[in-house]
């Protein structure tokens, strides 16, 4: 079944193991000290973070300005 929502570029990935689970939107500030948090509390459950360099081929759109008005319509519902 499909989503209704438009699919966002990530700044991130989220394995578990060597599978790609799925794609994140890293906070706006203190990224690295996030992921290195992330990675050493959720390693034992084999899940990490993998920031991914920018597609040239991404969508213009800014995800994160995207995601901020998705949730602030959301919020108006």
């Amino acid at each position: 079944m499909s989503s209704w929502r438009e699919t966002l570029p990530g700044d991130a990935i989220l394995f578990q193991g060597d599978h790609a689970e799925g794609p994140l939107l890293m906070p706006p500030t203190h990224q690295e000290s996030f992921v290195e948090e992330f990675n050493r509390t959720y390693r034992s459950i084999n899940l990490s973070i993998t920031v991914r360099k920018p597609d040239p081929n991404d969508d213009s759109t800014d995800a994160k300005s995207t995601l901020q008005i998705q949730q602030a319509q959301s919020s108006q519902q």
